[in-house]
């Protein structure tokens, strides 16, 4: 675990080395933490978890995970940038998520969610999912030539063949001037 839960504090302290983590791994540590002993008495960290529902199209809801009951993310006791990927939402939503670490160190917490969460769900081969072979073979066979905003692949792709192009004319030439 990259976690030690408190559960008499209410506190989740991130081991030391940890300056990133998922929303996941936090909610799996402690459902984890849980079933150990008799951490089961005290409050739970976690309300439910949502995500996993069908949205039609092999496409899922995104999880979404909610700290609840006061407790509290402190970061390793060190200064840092602590990186939480995923959606960790308080509650109540106006709640805090994090604690200052024990000694007043600086640390940046950077939180990486998303507003609109939907998972694919691609499978190499049956079940019902998005074959990951039709969509590989639908990226390599798209014809992007006409694509034509700067940077982008057709742009690029429509100038190395005219430069290509170029280049052969001035070679044919060279040629047909030396013969």
């Amino acid at each position: 675990m990259a976690f030690t839960f408190d559960g008499l504090t209410k506190i989740i302290q991130c081991d030391v080395g940890t300056t990133q983590f998922s929303a996941s791994s936090v909610y799996s540590d402690w459902k984890r933490w849980v079933t150990q002993g008799d951490n089961a008495k005290y409050v739970p960290a976690f309300d439910l978890s949502v995500g996993g529902n069908p949205l039609g199209g092999a496409v899922l809801l995104g999880a979404y995970y909610f700290l609840q009951n006061g407790w509290k993310i402190r970061p390793q006791d060190s200064d840092h940038t602590l990186i939480i990927e995923g959606n960790l939402f308080p509650v109540p939503d106006d709640a805090g998520l994090f604690l200052p670490t024990v000694s007043q160190r600086n640390v940046l917490i950077a939180m990486r969610t998303s507003s609109l969460t939907q998972q694919l769900v691609v499978e190499a081969e049956g079940g019902g999912g998005v074959d990951a072979n039709a969509v590989a073979d639908a990226v390599w066979t798209k014809d992007i030539s006409a694509v034509n905003t700067p940077g982008q692949a057709g742009t690029v792709l429509n100038e190395a063949e005219t430069k290509a192009a170029e280049a052969k004319q001035a070679a044919d030439l060279a040629a047909a001037l030396s013969a």
